[in-house]
C-alpha cells in the first residue's frame, strides 16, 4: 500500500519542490521509501511513497519503469491474483526482476496499452501509468473503489494524487469550494464520486479508467456489470459456493512478506473472516479489537473474546474510555483532507493505531453489510413499503407530530428506538417517498431548512443529493427492489463513505487493510442472488449466517447489528459543545462575510446546536457534519473561495 501523486504539464515542469510537497503530503501512506520520475521535455512528473508489503527489496521501488523504457507506473494497492497472472506472462516470455505484484502490473500495461486486462485484476488499486510512446497518461481505480484517486485538469494539463492534500500543491491555489458538494456533505455526510468538495477536482469513480492525451481526457467504465441472472437460487448450493469463495478470498489476502492480522470487532462479518482464516491452518491468527469497559451500550468485548477463544487467536484488545476517543477528535479531523462526517472514523483510527504496532496488514469485514443486506434500514424500508398506505390516512399527520415531539437520545436504548420510529414515520410521508425509496440515511429536513440561509433551498438541496444517488440506482428485476438498492449502496455509500473511512483511518498509521468480502469472486456470486437469500423476512444476512452459523459461537447467532458507534450526540451536548459553537461563531465563509452568496444561517446553526444541547431533539448526525465541514474549512481551506 502506498501513496501516489503526479502531473502532466505540457508547458513544462513545475518547480521541484511542488512534487516534493505532493509526496510529503502522503508520506503517512508509504513511510518505507519514496521515489520520483520526471520527463522535463513532456512536463511529466510521477511520485510514489512506499509501504513495503510484497517484495521488500529495492527491486520493487517505484515509480517503476519497464525494461524498454516505454511505460512508467506509480501504483497504490494489491493485486491478489498476481501470481497466476505472473505465471501466464512468464509462459509468454516475460522476465521479472521483482517478486511483487507491481512488476506484473507494469508488464501488463506494457503489453496492453489500452488496459483491457483490468477486469482480470482481483484486488484493490489506484494507479497512474505514463506511456512515453503514445504520450498518454492513464488513471485507473479498482471496481469497488477501495483505494482513492483524485484528479484535476487545468491549463491543458492534469494532476492526480491519493489524497486531496497531496493534489493541492499542483493546483497552485485558486480552489473553489463547490456549493453543491457542501450541501451533499451536510445531507449525506460524504460526497458521491466524481464530486469532491472542490468544484474542479474530481474523484475517479470505482471501476473507471481515465485516459488523458494532448489536453483531452476520456472517462469510461471498465468494470463489468454484475451478472444479470443468478447462477443459483438454491440455498444449500449458495452456501457451499460462498464458503469456497470466502476460503479462497481469505487465503489470497493472508499472503504478504510482512506480518498480517485481523480486525475482530465481535460483529458477524469480522468473526466470519477470523473463523475462515483460522481454519486455513498455518501460523496462529492474530486479532485486534477495542473495548469500552463499563460502557455496555458501546462495548462488544464479550463477542470478540468469544470468537478469539474459540479459535485460539493471539488476541490483543485496546481498552478505551469514551474520553479517549473524544480526545482523538482534533487529530482525526486534522487528518481529513476533505470534509467527512462518519464519526466511526474515530474508533477506526484508534484501532488502526493499535494494530499497526504489531502488524503491517489487517483483514476486515468491510462490504458484507452491502452484499448481504446487513443494515436495519433494509428491513425498515420493507416495512415502510408495506405500510405506505398509512401515510395517506387522517391519523398519520397528528401521530407524526406527536412522535416528532418525543425527546431523542440515540445513545440510550429507548432513544435509539425513538430515533428509528421518527425516521420510519418520515418515510411514510407520501410527499417524501422517493427520497426514502433510496433507504439512505439523510439529515432531518427540518434541521437542514433551519441551517440554510434560504430555507426553501433545503428541499432543492435534498432533491439534488437524491438525484446523485438515483443515477447509481440499479433496475429492480422482477420486483426485487432490495437488490436494486444494494447496488446503489455498492456504487455510492460503500466506496465514498465506508471504504473512504477505513482508508483514511488506517493509512494515517501506514496500515494496509484488506477485505475478503470485496473479492470479485465473492461479489459476483452474491450480487445476483435473489433478495430472499439476503433478507429473509426480517432476518438480515440470512445467507451469510446460514453458511457460517456452526463456525460462530452461539453468543453471536442472534445478536443485533451494531455499528462502530461513538457518542458524538452526548459530546455535542457537553464537552464538544463549546468547540462546535466556536466553529460556528468563527465561520466567515459559509455564513457570509467572505466570498460568494451565503449558504448557511449562523442563527440557524446556533438554534439547531442549542436544541440538541437541551435534549429537545437529537441532531448528532447533522451537527457532526457541520463540525467536520467548518473544521476543515477553517484549518485547511481558509484561503479558498466559495461558489
Amino acid at each position: 500500500m502506498c501513496g501516489i501523486a503526479g502531473y502532466v504539464r505540457p508547458a513544462g515542469l513545475l518547480p521541484p519542490e511542488v512534487l516534493d510537497r505532493m509526496m510529503a503530503a502522503v508520506r503517512h501512506r508509504g513511510p518505507d521509501g519514496d521515489g520520483s520520475w520526471t520527463d522535463p521535455a513532456r512536463g511529466v512528473a510521477l511520485g510514489h511513497t512506499r509501504l513495503k508489503v510484497l517484495d521488500l527489496t529495492e527491486a520493487a521501488h517505484q515509480p517503476m519503469v519497464s525494461h524498454d523504457g516505454r511505460v512508467v507506473l506509480t501504483y497504490n494497492g494489491e493485486i491478489y491474483n498476481y501470481q497466476a497472472l505472473r505465471d501466464e506472462l512468464t509462459a509468454a516470455g516475460a522476465t521479472f526482476h521483482s517478486t511483487g505484484d507491481t512488476a506484473v502490473l507494469l508488464e501488463l500495461c506494457r503489453r496492453d496499452p489500452e488496459l483491457s486486462f483490468l477486469p482480470r485484476l482481483n484486488g484493490m488499486f489506484a494507479f497512474a501509468v505514463w506511456d512515453t510512446t503514445r504520450r498518454t497518461l492513464s488513471l485507473a481505480r479498482d471496481r469497488v473503489g477501495v483505494k482513492p484517486l483524485l484528479y484535476a485538469e487545468r491549463n491543458a494539463g492534469i494532476a492526480f494524487a491519493s489524497e486531496m492534500r497531496a493534489l493541492r500543491p499542483a493546483l497552485a491555489g485558486g480552489e473553489v469550494i463547490d456549493r453543491a458538494a457542501a450541501v451533499q456533505h451536510l445531507t449525506l455526510g460524504f460526497t458521491i464520486a466524481p464530486r469532491t468538495i472542490f468544484r474542479d477536482v474530481h474523484r475517479l469513480p470505482p471501476g473507471h479508467l481515465l485516459t488523458w492525451r494532448d489536453g483531452r481526457s476520456i472517462l469510461r467504465r471498465w468494470a463489468p456489470p454484475p451478472p444479470s441472472h443468478p447462477a443459483t437460487s438454491d440455498l444449500n448450493e449458495a452456501v457451499e459456493r460462498l464458503r469456497a469463495a470466502m476460503r479462497d478470498a481469505v487465503s489470497l489476502r493472508m499472503l504478504a512478506d510482512v506480518p498480517v492480522g485481523l480486525f475482530l470487532s465481535g460483529g458477524i462479518d469480522s468473526s466470519v473472516v477470523t473463523a475462515v482464516a483460522a481454519q486455513l491452518g498455518g501460523p496462529r491468527v492474530r486479532t485486534f479489537s477495542v473495548g469500552f469497559p463499563g460502557e455496555s451500550f458501546f462495548d462488544e468485548t464479550r463477542y470478540a473474546d468469544a470468537v478469539a477463544q474459540r479459535y485460539a487467536t493471539e488476541h490483543t484488545r485496546l481498552p478505551l474510555s469514551l474520553d479517549d476517543i473524544r480526545q482523538a477528535v482534533p487529530a482525526v479531523l486534522d487528518h481529513l483532507s476533505e470534509p467527512f462526517a462518519d464519526s466511526s472514523a474515530l474508533p477506526t483510527y484508534l484501532l488502526s493505531r493499535l494494530t499497526r504496532q504489531h502488524v503491517t496488514v489487517a483483514l476486515s469485514g468491510d462490504g458484507a453489510d452491502e452484499l448481504f443486506a446487513g443494515y436495519r434500514r433494509y428491513a425498515a424500508a420493507r416495512l415502510i413499503r408495506w405500510a405506505g398506505w398509512f401515510g395517506r390516512t387522517p391519523i398519520y399527520p397528528p401521530l407524526r407530530r406527536a412522535i416528532d415531539r418525543l425527546p431523542t437520545r440515540r445513545e440510550t436504548w429507548t432513544g435509539s428506538r425513538i430515533s428509528q420510529l421518527k425516521r420510519a414515520m418520515r418515510g411514510l410521508d407520501p410527499d417524501r417517498r422517493r427520497r426514502y425509496a433510496n433507504w439512505q440515511r439523510i439529515t432531518d429536513d427540518n434541521a437542514l431548512r433551519r441551517m440554510m440561509r434560504e430555507p426553501a433551498e433545503a428541499e432543492t438541496c435534498v432533491r439534488m443529493c437524491l438525484d446523485d444517488l438515483w443515477r447509481h440506482r440499479g433496475e429492480p428485476k422482477e420486483g426485487d427492489d432490495l437488490n436494486a438498492h444494494l447496488l446503489t449502496e455498492w456504487r455510492t455509500s460503500l466506496p465514498d463513505d465506508m471504504l473512504m473511512k477505513v482508508d483514511l483511518a488506517s493509512m494515517a498509521h501506514s496500515l494496509e487493510v484488506r477485505s475478503p468480502f470485496l473479492d470479485f469472486n465473492v461479489v459476483d456470486l452474491v450480487t445476483p442472488l435473489p433478495s430472499r437469500l439476503k433478507l429473509h423476512g426480517w432476518k438480515k444476512k440470512y445467507l451469510l449466517l446460514r453458511a457460517y452459523r456452526d463456525d460462530l459461537p452461539p453468543l453471536l447467532h442472534n445478536r443485533p447489528k451494531k455499528g462502530f458507534e461513538v457518542p458524538v450526540g452526548p459530546w455535542l451536548r457537553g464537552p464538544l459543545y463549546d468547540m462546535a459553537r466556536e466553529l460556528i461563531e468563527n465561520d466567515r465563509l459559509f455564513c457570509g462575510g467572505a466570498t460568494g452568496p451565503p449558504l448557511l444561517s449562523r442563527d440557524g446553526l446556533r438554534s439547531v446546536l442549542d436544541e440538541h444541547r437541551d435534549g429537545r431533539a437529537d441532531h448528532n448526525f447533522t451537527l457532526w457534519a457541520v463540525v467536520s465541514l467548518l473544521w476543515w474549512q477553517q484549518r485547511q481551506a481558509a484561503t479558498c473561495t466559495f461558489a
